[in-house]
């Protein structure tokens, strides 16, 4: 009976151990960008950047409509609330910023459905100068789930949303980046 339970909890503690170092990475994505725009300007545009004009609805991502934030979005340690346009908020803590090099921050007390889903998200941003006039962008958003089981959930659903949604962020904030660049070139 000994040798069962020792095989049987064998099988258990080997099953256990794969998923724990399975579910020690957590679900992400990660878009990188070129924009054709000096690494300062990238950076000075994007860190305080109205959330609202750049988070439109995606698919069943709602957008976000306002933040109340009070000062310039610039320093570590600022947090705001975000509204979405379904009356659903979340709070945002900017973590880091080394400036024109990179900055991070953490999104918390979900009151959508993704309450259900994740703890939080952790969003990392850096800048690349690519010593052309050219900045790379790399933007990682890092779900920290729940349980295994909204690991799942957000693998298999959630981040492909999530990376339609940062695309056409980044993408708005390009457009907006090479718009400034080209006026401010043709003068």
């Amino acid at each position: 009976m000994t040798k069962i339970l020792m095989t049987s909890g064998s099988t258990i503690g080997i099953a256990g151990i794969a998923l724990a170092q399975n579910s020690k990475k957590y679900p992400q994505t990660k878009i990188v960008m070129t924009i054709n725009a000096p690494i300062d300007a990238a950076f000075n545009y994007i860190v305080p950047v109205d959330l609202s004009h750049i988070f439109k609805r995606h698919k069943n991502l709602p957008a976000i409509i306002k933040t109340d934030e009070t000062e310039k979005w610039i320093k570590a340690g600022m947090t705001r609330t975000v509204y979405f346009e379904d009356g659903s908020t979340s709070k945002e803590k900017l973590l880091t910023v080394v400036p024109h090099t990179s900055f991070s921050y953490q999104i918390e007390d979900f009151t959508s459905q993704l309450r259900f889903l994740a703890k939080r998200i952790e969003g990392d941003w850096i800048f690349t100068d690519l010593s052309n006039g050219q900045t790379k962008i790399e933007w990682t958003y890092k779900i920290v789930p729940k349980n295994i089981f909204a690991r799942g959930l957000i693998n298999l659903v959630v981040l492909k949303n999530i990376k339609g949604l940062l695309t056409n962020a980044l993408t708005t904030l390009k457009a907006d980046l090479e718009a400034t660049n080209r006026i401010k070139g043709s003068r």
